[in-house]
């Protein structure tokens, strides 16, 4: 694609001008100006005629990282011509931010490697490319853009804290795997829920279920093996920006600390595209993290729901906002878990320059930065902190001091 830049539509508007106004007033010299400018830009453009026959290929070192660690992407350009490629610029897009390394002229199938250290300090899923090869004129009067690599992804992860995992011992799972030590019988009723085509009938309770008008099952669950389901909160409105890093972050840390413990781990987000995720190449919980953006989900019930929804057994855990209310909404599902425990992160609260990452953060006590609470009740906790290392803190202090994982 040839195109003029700002530069040349400038100068060929300028040239058309005078020339006009040259021979409208009887200006020779006007006239010889505007000419020279329309001859400068239509020798900017054949300038850029040859189009050099170039291949590249793409390498990112490593393709996931954690936030702050380094990555770089390696682009190897080959001349596929046996004459020499004019000098051009090789574009790399990432997430659609520019980056630009000039490539020196290259002599006849001459390779030549590129490398771009690419910015990771904030989370997310990055698309990269497709690389484009550029070719301007001596001037900067033209223009000539080549696509030539496809696209990419960069999974840049959420940072996991040292944090003990839930500790082993009675809890509930649905499908529970049964071992030589386990004790035999374990399962246990855990709720009553509509019928679904596919359910065992024999688990439908026919006096609840003549009681409601509706077909109602009985939700078993077995008491042999540890999980965790980490329901992780993505409102915009109860979750600012900063908040919503602490909150992936927390939910990272858990989940990682669970796993590392022997727990099978479930997440569940408000407002996740899995199937975005699959396409991309994710395969993890932290894949899916990375890839996690702020929802316009409004009000707490979508996120009731979803618990509603989750697996019954084991330890579910609601990282979300300072939301009033919540944890009320919350309460009941301690039927359905051996344990809840409801993480409230309220970043607006902290220090202006205590949100960020790497940062020392007061203990509290000095005014400064609340200290992060943590309130128990019956197969209920719930933890109020501001920033991600009250929230640790606190976690630790949840599950007893635990060995940190």
């Amino acid at each position: 694609m040839r195109v003029l830049t700002g530069s040349g539509w400038a100068v060929l508007l300028g040239a058309v001008a005078l020339t006009v106004a040259g021979l409208a007033l009887g200006y020779p010299t006007l006239t010889g100006v505007g000419v020279a400018g329309a001859v400068a830009v239509a020798c900017a453009l054949a300038a850029i005629l040859i189009r050099p026959r170039i291949s590249v290929t793409r390498t990112i070192t490593p393709h996931r990282v954690t936030v702050g660690e380094p990555a770089l992407i390696r682009l190897d350009v080959h001349n596929l011509n046996r004459f020499p490629a004019p000098r051009f610029d090789a574009v790399e897009q990432f997430d659609g931010t520019p980056l630009r390394v000039r490539v020196a002229p290259l002599a006849g199938r001459q390779r030549r490697a590129l490398h771009l250290p690419v910015p990771t300090a904030r989370r997310g899923l990055v698309r990269l490319g497709p690389v484009v090869v550029e070719r301007y004129d001596l001037l900067g009067l033209a223009r000539r853009a080549q696509p030539i690599s496809g696209q990419a992804w960069l999974w840049i992860r959420p940072r996991v804290h040292p944090v003990p995992a839930v500790p082993r011992g009675v809890v509930l799972d649905f499908e529970g795997r049964l071992t030589d030590q386990s004790a035999r019988g374990s399962t246990a009723f855990a709720a009553l829920r509509e019928y679904q085509p596919g359910d065992d009938p024999r688990h439908i309770h026919w006096r609840s279920s003549a009681r409601r008008g509706t077909l109602l099952v009985r939700e078993h669950v077995d008491t042999t093996e540890p999980t965790t389901t980490v329901l992780l909160d993505t409102r915009g409105n109860v979750l600012t920006p900063a908040g919503f890093e602490v909150a992936v972050e927390v939910a990272a840390s858990v989940a990682a600390a669970s796993t590392r413990g022997g727990h099978e781990v479930s997440l569940v987000a408000v407002g996740e595209d899995r199937q975005a995720v699959r396409e991309a190449g994710g395969y993890d919980v932290l894949d899916r993290l990375a890839a996690l953006e702020r929802s316009r989900a409004d009000g707490n019930d979508v996120l009731v729901r979803l618990a509603e929804r989750a697996r019954p057994g084991g330890t579910l855990v609601v990282v979300s906002g300072a939301e009033q209310g919540l944890v009320a909404r919350l309460a009941p599902l301690r039927r359905r878990f051996s344990q809840v425990v409801v993480v409230q992160l309220d970043a607006d609260r902290a220090d202006p320059g205590d949100v960020g990452p790497d940062r020392a953060r007061p203990a509290g006590g000095d005014g400064s930065t609340p200290v992060p609470t943590v309130t128990r009740r019956a197969g209920l906790a719930v933890v109020r902190a501001t920033h991600v290392d009250g929230a640790v803190r606190a976690w630790s202090r949840v599950v007893g001091g635990g060995t940190a994982c």
